[in-house]
């Protein structure tokens, strides 16, 4: 599950520039930089390592600092760590998309996200999830558990699926399932983790140019870093709206490369205009309204806005649960977790089990983000819709009127 032929080829190294990028949005605090590479075997981890390390090296001569996490010691642990308050994220490895050819009904719990060294990791290369040494672990999992920095960007490296092509024993992707690989990637980013850009390459050393732009050039919008890359053919662009995020855009990126193959090597999600050093709503443009702040709103017990969704949450999974940014004033509990009412199309009593950024105080603010589950019972409204208008009563058993019951709708 991994593009070998996209990596085996290109032996047309970045051109960047030896400039030193300033702080990210004028900050004295150097960026951040993420490098995760997982297993995928013997032969092609060391491929993915240099990859990796070329990265890196172009984020640390940027200033930058760098967390590295390496197979074989890509874990769980060692991954949320180099993440946190990371303002570039770039991951190597296997990967599964979807849609993929070998699920009807993809699970969040594994797509969408990264293949790990796992629990039950011989600690070498050869991890691989025939055996369970290596672990994927999904949008669901990222979603619930990785903290990146606010307006962080995710780079996906020769991984299956990501840039939206199809694995080469299988169909080749055509623009709508590209379109929605890309979009399938970039939602947990984008949607639940509070990211101002997406991108996937299958470009030899694609990812140390990107990384090398924006450090440079923190101020240039995304859509001119996208096509910084040497590869970049204007003829081979669609540019396509968002259904789910207003003001965003999928671009896909079709061109021949790998002997010569024409395919969806390289991608975009997020909104052209925005930059790494002004990934707000002023840059981002994602937003409909600025909203009321949340902890005003806590104070008289209900929050009206938006809410985005999730996958599960860890000991949760498959069950309808609730995240809501802390400012709401809820400590989240895994052990005796409070309950809020949230309304939709219905109104349910939804156990509060995690916190999500929710681009809290800006105006793309969400005032919730829903499990899979629990969007099904609040909202008739399919998950790619994106987000939904909602009411969180944060104390239900104080309000005046009688208790609503599950599945009554709104007053």
């Amino acid at each position: 599950m991994h593009r070998v032929g996209a990596l085996l080829l290109g032996l047309v190294t970045s051109a960047a520039g030896l400039s030193f990028a300033a702080p990210v949005a004028g900050s004295e605090v150097p960026a951040k930089v993420a490098i995760i590479v997982g297993p995928v075997g013997e032969e092609l981890t060391p491929v993915y390592l240099a990859l990796g390390e070329a990265a890196a090296v172009a984020a640390e001569t940027r200033g930058a600092v760098v967390a590295r996490a390496y197979s074989p010691d890509a874990t769980a642990e060692r991954v949320l760590e180099a993440v946190a308050g990371a303002n570039i994220v770039v991951y190597l490895g296997h990967g599964v998309g979807s849609p993929n050819p070998y699920s009807a009904n993809p699970d969040p719990a594994t797509t969408n996200g990264w293949g790990l060294n796992g629990p039950s990791a011989r600690g070498d290369h050869a991890d691989s999830w025939q055996d369970g040494t290596l672990a994927y672990y999904g949008e669901a999992w990222i979603t619930a558990n990785a903290r990146p920095a606010p307006g962080w960007v995710m780079i996906y490296s020769n991984a299956c699926y990501a840039p939206g092509a199809s694995e080469g024993f299988d169909t080749p992707a055509d623009e709508e399932i590209a379109a929605s690989r890309v979009r399938a990637y970039a939602r947990g980013p984008l949607v639940d983790l509070g990211a101002s850009a997406y991108f996937a390459t299958d470009f030899y050393e694609g990812a140390a140019h990107l990384v090398a732009t924006l450090l440079d050039e923190p101020q240039l919008p995304y859509g001119d870093v996208f096509a910084s890359e040497p590869r970049f053919q204007a003829d081979g662009l669609v540019r396509l709206p968002d259904p789910a995020m207003e003001g965003a855009e999928t671009w896909l990126h079709r061109s021949p490369y790998f002997e010569g193959k024409v395919d969806y090597w390289y991608a975009f999600a997020g909104n052209p205009m925005a930059s790494l050093g002004a990934p707000g709503p002023a840059g981002a443009g994602l937003s409909v309204a600025a909203s009321t702040d949340i902890a005003t709103m806590a104070a008289g017990g209900t929050l009206t806005g938006r809410a985005s969704s999730y996958g599960e949450s860890a000991g949760w999974e498959g069950m309808p649960t609730v995240a809501l940014p802390l400012p709401a004033g809820i400590a989240p509990s895994a052990d005796e977790p409070v309950e809020v009412l949230v309304c939709a199309d219905r109104c349910v009593l939804l156990p509060v089990v995690d916190s999500c950024p929710c681009y809290a105080g800006t105006a793309d603010q969400r005032i919730a983000n829903l499990s899979h589950a629990a969007w099904a019972l609040v909202s008739d409204m399919p998950l790619a819709e994106g987000l939904i208008e909602v009411e969180v009563h944060l104390h239900p058993s104080e309000m005046s009127s009688p208790a609503v019951p599950v599945g009554a709708p709104p007053s």
